[in-house]
């Protein structure tokens, strides 16, 4: 496997090729963003395997738009726990955190194949599946694709670890819809996942996001090195998208949960009601 890597990085047309498009990095590590891919796939799929295995109660009642939301939020947690990692790595690289608009790392850069492999892997599926998953989802990968794919020119690699801390509130929310899935909304595994959501989307995407969006902002204009100015305007508007549909989310997040505590406090007041009667 190593052999046959080697050959496809290290040769003249490759190395060509990426230096012509302008992402020169990408040329080292190409083959990785379609194996990542690939594997987002298998895992995707793994999933309507492996569930009536392991919850055969719980998959014979979902529909069949809800299986398919499940096994893609396997491959989503896959990712996003193999993202944080990486990413924690990175973000502790004093060297790339001193040159965070044009410096570059073998660790992001192995790591961002894997994301872009991924997002590619989104983008195939949001698309044959755009009627469930819809245009926002879609608007996502497109942008966070393009803007990690950017990277290998390189550029941002310091940032765009800093972003995938946003995957944190993914891996809750993903638990928070599959514990949903099982029925388990009463149990205090579901109350205190929900607030570790809602905590965690708060401060990761919406506080921390905000901050790192002003950083990236004065860094692109006051960057020594000139950027190409539809690179520049890519990134702003990827991450205008971004973070509009980090609020939105947070905003859904927040009315859902209100809607939840007042159909709580309404079945409570039933009950009561009910014991009155009796």
């Amino acid at each position: 496997m190593n052999a046959v890597f080697d050959i496809l990085v290290n040769n003249s047309a490759s190395v060509g090729f990426f230096n012509a498009v302008g992402l020169p990095r990408l040329a080292l590590y190409w083959p990785r963003v379609f194996v990542s891919a690939v594997l987002f796939e298998l895992i995707f799929r793994a999933g309507y395997v492996l569930t009536p295995v392991v919850f055969p109660s719980t998959w014979g009642r979902l529909k069949k738009v809800e299986r398919y939301k499940w096994c893609v939020r396997l491959a989503s947690s896959a990712h996003a726990v193999y993202m944080i990692t990486q990413a924690l790595v990175v973000i502790a690289n004093t060297k790339l955190r001193s040159n965070p608009i044009h410096g570059y790392d073998p660790v992001a850069e192995s790591a961002f194949t894997v994301t872009v492999g991924y997002f590619l892997w989104d983008i195939i599926d949001t698309y044959k599946h755009i009627d469930i998953a819809g245009l926002g989802f879609m608007a996502h990968a497109v942008m966070a694709f393009g803007v990690y794919l950017l990277s290998f020119t390189p550029f941002l690699q310091y940032y765009g670890a800093c972003f995938m801390m946003f995957e944190v509130s993914t891996l809750f929310l993903n638990i928070h819809l599959g514990l949903e899935d099982l029925g388990l909304q009463d149990a205090i595994m579901y109350f205190i996942n929900g607030t570790a959501l809602v905590s965690s989307f708060f401060f990761a995407r919406i506080v921390y996001g905000t901050i790192l969006s002003i950083n990236v902002w004065k860094g692109l204009a006051n960057s020594d090195i000139p950027i190409n100015p539809l690179i520049s305007s890519f990134v702003k508007l990827a991450n205008l998208t971004l973070m509009g549909l980090s609020y939105y989310w947070f905003s859904v997040i927040i009315m859902t949960a209100k809607r939840n505590a007042l159909d709580a406090d309404l079945i409570r007041a039933l009950d009561e009601m009910d014991r009155k009667d009796e």
